[in-house]
């Protein structure tokens, strides 16, 4: 994961270093609306296995003003992994339970404190609800079956909400742009992936056009 940073942040500074500023790329960044895709890497704990990272990808819509703007996204991180949940019903005190996949809806006010040409740096702060795929529980090593508290303690712990951060950078080209960001979430012991969740995307976006009405 970390050469896969090294080798992104790279890619942007040599963008940035490149990239010269211009009035027509801020044209195409105020006032607009984007598209975008992205993809990037999730990375967690994985209780009873230690740090994990996984494959992310999603589709973001950015709404722009000149300093702020109203940035939502849908993503999916495909993974399948196991961790170590605490039962007291169990002979050994623990069960191993299956989770796959992990969607997120997330909903965030972003602020443009300045622009550098055709590049803009960015933060938001939102809310975020994250759901994970199907949760199968094992037999513990005693071969002891989980009861109905335990299964509805796992599913309950599928899902959460929480506020979440998030920086970035975009680089303008006339109407496409290319952008890196980290998203995080807080951790949560009432989530099957209690620990902080660490986002890093990058992905590209395209303006369709004005978000305001022009006369």
């Amino acid at each position: 994961m970390q050469k896969l940073r090294a080798v992104a942040v790279a890619i942007v500074a040599t963008i940035v270093v490149s990239a010269s500023a211009s009035a027509q790329e801020m044209r195409n960044f105020d006032n607009s609306w984007f598209w975008g895709f992205k993809s990037g890497i999730n990375t967690f704990t994985v209780p009873g296995h230690g740090n994990t990272s996984t494959v992310d990808m999603g589709i973001d819509w950015l709404i722009t003003r000149t300093k702020g703007g109203l940035y939502v996204s849908g993503n999916q991180s495909v993974f399948s992994r196991d961790e170590q949940v605490a039962d007291q019903a169990s002979r050994t005190g623990e069960r191993t339970v299956r989770v796959n996949d992990l969607r997120r809806i997330s909903l965030a006010g972003v602020v443009f404190p300045k622009h550098f040409g055709g590049i803009t740096p960015y933060a938001g702060l939102g809310y975020t609800i994250a759901v994970l795929g199907d949760a199968r529980v094992f037999v513990d090593s005693a071969n002891t079956f989980p009861n109905n508290a335990f299964l509805d303690k796992v599913e309950s712990m599928r899902s959460r909400s929480a506020v979440m951060g998030m920086g970035g950078i975009q680089i303008q080209t006339m109407r496409a742009a290319i952008f890196a960001q980290e998203t995080i979430l807080p951790s949560n012991t009432n989530f099957l992936y209690s620990s902080v969740l660490s986002f890093f995307e990058f992905g590209v976006r395209w303006n369709f056009g004005s978000s305001i009405d022009r006369e």
